[in-house]
């Protein structure tokens, strides 16, 4: 079988697992950068500089942040052309992904997540502060695997942080705030179809984040069967067959869903487990294109 792999992040170590379960599982492989999105209508034909000539017959789509919009008409062109395509389910989200509205989901679906503020001046932050004050987290709606990320510690940190964005032309409605929890366990739980795997993320000296990308370093965790169930229901209110959960436990014991993640990482979590997660990724995304 010949399968292709589009991304906009060629680079990325997950992309380097796929390309080998993809070859170790006797495919052939190729990668179909589209990081700079170029086409050209000749003759009411169109064409796309990089798939003009592809020949697979499944099309894998992983990590295409940077021209989502552009390669969202990506989908029906291959389809039209009779390839399958694997795009966890991006199309019927409207390719509408950002921490927003996966957030608006997740409470519609009544699951637990710290408390949450979203508006589109800065003016009005300071309503989220009145009712949570100190500290609080402020996240790109975005970025992901920990970048863009700030914990603010009082008034000063924010407005530094406020003027320093304004400078730069990012506006307010480019973040989410959030109650900052004081946690226990940073728990990141991978999802592949039916297989559940989960590992507890730690920072490195000085960060609060402990994204394993970031330097944080990472051990197997055994869920029990209610962070099971908390971690499943968080993915089918997002509407993935493939994701990663992140749980964060305080230390009351109370969970809270911070994300859910479309294109998670699987080297931290193939370090922690020892399992080959990478090739159960490839068969579960052969089996479900469509």
């Amino acid at each position: 079988m010949k399968i292709a792999l589009i991304t906009t992040y060629p680079d990325a170590p997950e992309v380097v697992r796929v390309e080998q379960e993809v070859k170790a599982l006797g495919h052939e492989y190729q990668l179909i950068n589209l990081l700079h999105f170029n086409f050209f209508v000749k003759d009411q034909e169109l064409r796309i500089e990089h798939l003009e000539n592809l020949d697979a017959d499944v099309v894998i789509v992983r990590g295409v942040f940077n021209a989502i919009k552009s390669i969202s008409t990506v989908m029906d062109y291959l389809k039209k052309r009779g390839i399958k395509v694997f795009d966890n389910n991006l199309s019927q989200h409207k390719y509408a992904i950002n921490k927003v509205t996966d957030l608006v989901k997740l409470s519609i679906a009544g699951i637990f997540i710290p408390d949450t503020y979203y508006a589109r001046e800065y003016e009005k932050y300071d309503k989220f502060i009145a009712l949570n004050g100190y500290p609080l987290v402020i996240k790109s709606t975005r970025m992901g695997q920990g970048a863009g990320v700030y914990k603010v510690d009082s008034e000063g940190e924010l407005k530094r942080f406020i003027s320093e964005h304004e400078a730069l032309k990012h506006p307010a409605k480019d973040f989410i705030l959030q109650k900052f929890i004081d946690y226990e366990f940073d728990i990141r739980v991978l999802i592949v179809g039916e297989d559940m795997f989960a590992m507890r993320r730690k920072p490195r000296d000085g960060d609060f984040r402990a994204n394993f990308s970031l330097g944080g370093s990472v051990e197997k965790f055994d869920l029990d069967q209610k962070d099971k169930e908390l971690a499943l229901a968080a993915l089918r209110a997002i509407d993935m067959g493939v994701g990663g959960v992140d749980i964060l436990i305080d230390k009351n014991g109370n969970r809270y869903i911070l994300e859910v993640n479309h294109t998670a990482g699987l080297v931290g979590m193939e370090k922690a487990t020892g399992e080959n997660i990478a090739r159960l990724y490839v068969v579960y995304a052969i089996k479900n294109a469509s």
